[in-house]
């Protein structure tokens, strides 16, 4: 058996190196333009050879040109990859800010219609600080004593209010200097107050927080509904003291004072108050030295 084999295999041998050769002739003439001796072992490599220089090219072209994107499924540019990442992050994080306004706009009519925001359900949908287990670090406790001081020995509403036309009495936000004015025809529905950065910022009115969270405009912003359909609004804030739902005093800390927001050019406070869904100018009810 094993004989068979090897007389098989040395005949199989013996025919790929017979040689031949291919002839061309001239048709009319049979004079012989070309010819060259070969045999079936020098065409299986030879056709082997330009298969694999054949293959080689392709994959060069595929791998190295933008045909790949159409020549391979599903195959796309790392960087279209990243911007599609980025399309979907920015998505997630306009589905939230849509959820917040719209959540905003809901307390807002409920309040407008005379009815009273669920603080228990808007709680729950806050970070529970008490859960937070974090160290105070020391700028942080130099920041709470300063605004203990302050606190401390600020004046109560009674003594610093100022009863307007309609009845308002006002608190003042911040200790600080105007620099922008109430001007709705160019769209400034408030006052400006320069302040020291991280100064805090009172509470106007008791109220109730409607609105405390990050606007790319305005920073960190913080929205509060007073009785009478009033509602003042904080904007710039480095950071904000009050969630949405608790309740405040006239007075009390809400924020700080910062440069937070695209419409910011230095540690300031904007502050607008809104009386029945109205800007109204805040110079006509603080009780500011102007």
């Amino acid at each position: 058996m094993a004989k068979t084999t090897g007389r098989r295999r040395r005949k199989w041998l013996k025919k790929l190196k017979n040689r031949f050769r291919l002839t061309i002739l001239n048709e009319n003439t049979f004079e012989e333009q070309f010819s060259y001796s070969l045999t079936p072992l020098n065409v299986i490599i030879m056709f082997g050879g330009l298969l694999l220089l054949f293959g080689a090219l392709i994959y060069l072209l595929v791998a190295f040109t933008p045909l790949k994107a159409y020549v391979i499924p599903d195959f796309t540019d790392y960087a279209y990859r990243e911007d599609a990442r980025n399309a979907r992050l920015t998505a997630d994080s306009l589905q939230t800010v849509v959820e917040q306004n719209e959540k905003f706009l809901s307390n807002l009519k409920i309040i407008l219609n005379g009815g009273t925001i669920d603080a228990q359900d808007t709680a729950n949908r806050q970070i529970a600080v008490g859960d937070l287990n974090y160290r105070v670090s020391e700028m942080d406790s130099g920041l709470r004593r300063k605004l203990t001081n302050q606190d401390r020995y600020q004046l109560t509403v009674e003594e610093d209010r100022k009863a307007s036309e309609k009845g308002f009495l006002l608190f003042n936000p911040v200790n600080g200097s105007l620099s922008g004015e109430f001007d709705p025809k160019t769209g400034h529905f408030g006052i400006d107050l320069v302040a020291p950065r991280e100064d805090p910022v009172k509470a106007v009115l008791d109220g109730t927080v409607i609105f405390a969270s990050f606007t790319s405009d305005g920073g960190n912003v913080i929205e509060i509904q007073h009785r009478n359909n009033l509602i003042s609004v904080y904007k710039h804030n480095s950071s904000l003291l009050k969630q949405l739902g608790e309740q405040v005093k006239a007075g009390e800390s809400i924020a700080f004072i910062g440069d937070s927001g695209e419409n910011s050019n230095g540690p300031h406070l904007h502050f607008e108050l809104w009386s029945a869904g109205i800007p109204v100018n805040p110079l006509d009810y603080l009780p500011l030295n102007r």
